[in-house]
């Protein structure tokens, strides 16, 4: 009996950890949401060719860069939605739950 309350315990303690992780990283990029918007509108813009451009020609100090790149926005794009079908997939589990 003590080890399934033990155990039980244990779990209950994992999952509020989880939901207090969660609900901070939820915050945390809701919080960035006008970043990722003002991000993606660089992306790809005539600024983003020329920052580019510039960045390639050493027109301008070699500094961290990784925005002037085809992929880490794109990728990044990505890992968001795989994050929200992730998140979709929880939801249909708990919906089919109740």
């Amino acid at each position: 009996m003590i080890d399934r309350i033990t155990k039980n315990e244990e779990r209950l303690d994992s999952i509020l950890l989880s939901i207090k992780e969660l609900g901070e990283s939820l915050d945390n990029f809701n919080n960035n949401r006008k970043n990722l918007k003002l991000l993606n509108k660089y992306y790809g813009s005539d600024d983003w060719f020329s920052d580019r451009e510039d960045y390639d020609n050493n027109k301008i100090p070699k500094v961290k860069a990784g925005v002037l790149s085809e992929d880490a926005i794109w990728n990044m794009n990505e890992e968001i939605n795989y994050l929200i079908d992730e998140m979709k997939s929880i939801i249909k589990y708990f919906d089919k739950e109740k």
